[in-house]
């Protein structure tokens, strides 16, 4: 499935076509290549690939946190209902898949719609629109059966036409970051404005800060730049940000914003992320 202009080509799997079939990402809207002016921006950032790969996805990809069901029974929204043990749940692993649902995919010219129906929990929809020459947005509809509750994020594996991570990539906030970085890097800092790489990062070798917030405030806008040389995505939202996580590696560099998310009955629950692409 392909949504086009004259400068920007945005292709999508379809969530049954086997391409992902890990059950940590949301199987709806999963990016198989986003062209700007003819540039990929988002294609393979993985060494190897194989469909049960957890993180085998491109481009902006989405992660609900898990909700128990019973005992055994986890629930994923955009992926099922999931055999569990009495372990934490650990999103790097595969589950069996106690229940899928059921997809409805309608392409069209400026949008495509994903609709995710698990009977007795939810119906989920998510719509892929063109917005202009180089933006557009994901926006998202959960209609719960019963009280659904939690965090949603997007990993944003943008490649930016380049597999490497280094000075020329730029992460930048409306506000002064803050956060604790997992260990003393080398290679990477705050910065007033955001993050910065002091030099590439090597194979092998990755970077992670949990939890970045606007220092010293209350809230933050949940808004994001992206860049590496003349290339940028802004990235903002309809929500605010309940936090950031940021990771990278010698191939990608992921600011991953986070949001509440919560449906009841009768009431739905939308949110819109919004992309903007530029090119100097």
């Amino acid at each position: 499935m392909t949504l086009a202009t004259d400068r920007m080509e945005l292709s999508l799997h379809h969530p049954t076509d086997g391409f992902y079939r890990g059950t940590r990402f949301d199987h709806s809207g999963i990016f198989s290549s986003l062209l700007l002016d003819g540039e990929e921006l988002c294609g393979p950032w993985f060494e190897t690939y194989h469909p049960d790969a957890h993180d085998a996805v491109q481009g902006p990809s989405e992660e609900f946190s898990p909700i128990p069901v019973t005992e055994n029974t986890l629930l994923k929204i955009g992926v099922g209902l999931l055999e569990a043990d009495s372990a934490s749940y650990d999103r790097f692993r595969l589950y069996p898949v106690a229940e899928a649902g059921t997809w409805d995919v309608l392409p069209g010219t400026a949008a495509v719609t994903f609709r995710h129906i698990l009977p007795g929990f939810y119906t989920y929809t998510k719509e892929i629109v063109l917005t202009g020459a180089t933006s557009f947005d994901i926006r998202h509809c959960l209609c719960a059966e019963r009280p659904l509750e939690g965090e949603v994020y997007n990993h944003n594996f943008f490649t930016l036409n380049r597999l490497e991570t280094g000075p020329g990539r730029t992460v930048d906030f409306p506000f002064r970051p803050a956060g604790d970085w997992r260990a003393v890097y080398d290679s990477v800092a705050f910065t007033p404005a955001g993050i910065r790489f002091s030099r590439p990062l090597q194979a092998g070798e990755s970077v992670y800060c949990g939890n970045i917030h606007a220092s010293g405030e209350q809230g933050m806008p949940y808004a994001i730049t992206l860049g590496d040389g003349p290339v940028s995505v802004r990235i903002s939202a309809s929500v605010p940000a309940s936090r950031t996580v940021f990771w990278a590696n010698h191939r990608i560099a992921c600011p991953e914003p986070y949001n509440r998310f919560l449906s009841r009955p009768g009431e739905a629950y939308r949110w819109t992320i919004s992309y903007i692409l530029d090119r100097k």
